[in-house]
């Protein structure tokens, strides 16, 4: 009987330690299939992964740099804006100083203007063969200047205009020396006529004075006819 037990308990044992090899052997190719898989299914998924990270990131890093750069460029673009708009307000300022000068020189002007500033008047007269002609008097009543004969009394107004426009023109002005030595002047237009002849002087000097004379008396807007 006893005999018995001990066989049955040997076979119970073999029968344990079978199972639970089996079991171990079981549970090892479970976990060898489950680790091939993975490796097989995942490993190359998770390598991908990586791989699409490192591609992230050097993205990443090259749009940190173009924001960086492209932030260079905005402040860049400030300090220009910045000193634009100071240049701008110079240069308005400059124009607000100009104009204000310009309106200045307007008034000036408008006080030196024929109507307002005392200079002398042109007289036009008519000689003995009704031809016309016309004196520059100073407002002294001197003659400081003689026009040739015109045939009509619209040319002689045109002679007028003519010394107007250009008394203030130093170029139209010619000095000369007479035959006995004494100096005067004529006034030419533009072509080179004649317009107007001065008197003799006794010197340069009285001569230069004459000059000045018909420049200042020449933009008389004042016509007499005697």
């Amino acid at each position: 009987m006893t005999q018995l037990f001990v066989q049955l308990a040997q076979s119970v044992a073999g029968n344990v330690v079978t199972i639970v090899t089996l079991n171990i052997v079981a549970a090892a190719i479970g976990y060898l299939t489950a680790w091939f898989y993975a490796k097989s299914v995942y490993t190359p998924v998770i390598k991908g992964l990586e791989a699409d990270k490192v591609v992230l990131n050097k993205q990443v890093a090259t749009l940190n740099d173009e924001i960086s750069n492209l932030n260079e460029k905005v402040n860049k673009l400030k300090d220009e804006t910045n000193n634009l708009n100071e240049k701008v307000s110079t240069l308005s300022e400059k124009i607000n100083n100009l104009e204000g000068e310009i309106a200045e020189k307007d008034r000036k002007l408008k006080d030196f203007s024929p109507e307002k500033i005392n200079v002398g008047k042109y007289v036009i007269s008519k000689a003995n063969n009704d031809e016309v002609y016309f004196n520059l008097k100073a407002t002294n009543g001197q003659t400081i200047l003689t026009s040739q004969m015109y045939s009509s009394e619209s040319a002689c107004f045109n002679g007028i205009e003519s010394i107007r426009t250009n008394c203030s023109d130093d170029n139209r002005f010619e000095r000369k020396i007479s035959v006995n030595d004494k100096p005067y002047f004529v006034v030419k237009a533009a072509n080179g006529q004649v317009i107007g002849n001065s008197e003799m002087y006794e010197s340069e000097a009285g001569m230069e004075n004459g000059i000045a004379s018909v420049k200042r008396n020449g933009i008389s807007s004042t016509i007499v006819e005697e």
